[in-house]
């Protein structure tokens, strides 16, 4: 009896220390802050550093209202070309930081969108430890205002038990 007491205490406390997967997902509106832009070699080609910030709207995940910035690199040759970045989601009480690349496309009537990955590797406050991966669409409506979409799962650090 003793033991099986020992063993089940022992699962208890191996179990509350695992990480909790959880979906997450959100819309986000953003502006473009600032834009140095390179015109490289042939005319259409360049290289665009931005940031631009915005907000993002997730019912029901942590995340709701949180503040983003973003801060990324596009190459673009013909209107087409990758873009590599790093997305901060700001609230009141953490923050988090995912790297993301992907691909920005321009149409032939000149709207640009772009989509890709990212993967959550910093936390800070009730970020911490988070840890995660994703997908992204974005669309703009103007040279500088943009939205998007995006999805992804996350785990959270496991949470160990008092010993009283």
């Amino acid at each position: 009896m003793l033991q099986k007491l020992a063993a089940a205490a022992a699962l208890t406390t191996a179990l509350s220390s695992v990480a909790f997967a959880m979906p997450m997902a959100g819309s986000l509106i953003g502006h473009v802050d600032s834009q140095d832009v390179q015109p490289m070699g042939a005319p259409g080609d360049m290289r665009i550093t931005k940031t631009a910030s915005g907000t993002n709207a997730g019912p029901g995940t942590p995340l709701d209202g949180a503040r983003v910035q973003w801060s990324d690199v596009t190459v673009l040759k013909g209107g087409q070309g990758p873009v590599t970045g790093t997305i901060t989601f700001i609230t009141p009480t953490g923050t988090t930081s995912s790297p993301y690349k992907g691909t920005v496309t321009t149409d032939p009537m000149g709207r640009v969108t772009a989509t890709g990955t990212f993967r959550t590797t910093k936390g800070s406050g009730d970020f911490a430890g988070l840890k995660g991966r994703g997908t992204f669409s974005v669309a703009f409506s103007s040279p500088t205002d943009f939205t998007g979409q995006w999805q992804g799962d996350f785990k959270t650090p496991g949470q160990r038990t008092s010993r009283r």
